[in-house]
């Protein structure tokens, strides 16, 4: 007795993957902030206009830092559409491109020393470019994940010897 493939598959949902905070960004806007505020401080003491030029800069940087702040890279795999949906921006004010299934050749997990797990990258491999997904504290399994949802092959990176051994599996499905 064959199970139908409708009932023997799973379902999958939708995962996103979400990017932390930019916080180089963030730390040098806010810093721009902060030094235009040092400066409009003394010249409204002195009673010089130029306060309000830096009071201005000053309210500026610190908006620039707060959307920095709240502004998101998110990777959305969409396995019933069988698409990639990769977002940028803030809330509502974002853009958005969708990348399908078929355009995915690969992907590529490099791994780096074992108390570096955050400098792992697992990267998907497109027609014209490679797409770096958020940062993981486990990047073997997303990769591996990753790459048996789409039916592409699996390109593992490593500097230790004894997994150079295992590299570039092939986790496609044999028909």
């Amino acid at each position: 007795m064959q199970a139908r493939p409708e009932i023997a598959s799973p379902i999958v949902p939708e995962i996103a993957l979400k990017s932390p905070p930019n916080w180089t960004a963030v730390i040098f806007f806010a810093g721009l902030s902060f030094l235009h505020i040092c400066v409009a401080a003394p010249a409204f003491y002195h009673g010089r206009l130029e306060g309000y030029m830096s009071t201005f800069f000053a309210t500026l940087f610190a908006t620039i830092s707060i959307l920095c702040w709240r502004a998101r890279l998110e990777i959305t795999i969409q396995p019933p559409l069988r698409r990639i949906r990769i977002r940028n921006g803030f809330r509502r004010l974002n853009y958005q491109r969708f990348i399908m299934f078929e355009d995915v050749h690969g992907v590529r997990v490099t791994l780096a020393n074992p108390s570096r797990r955050r400098s792992s990258r697992v990267e998907l491999l497109c027609d014209n470019e490679d797409i770096e997904c958020p940062p993981t504290s486990i990047p073997r399994e997303e990769a591996l994940w990753l790459a048996v949802l789409m039916n592409v092959r699996l390109i593992k990176v490593s500097d230790d010897p004894t997994e150079s051994r295992h590299a570039n599996q092939d986790v496609r499905s044999v028909k």
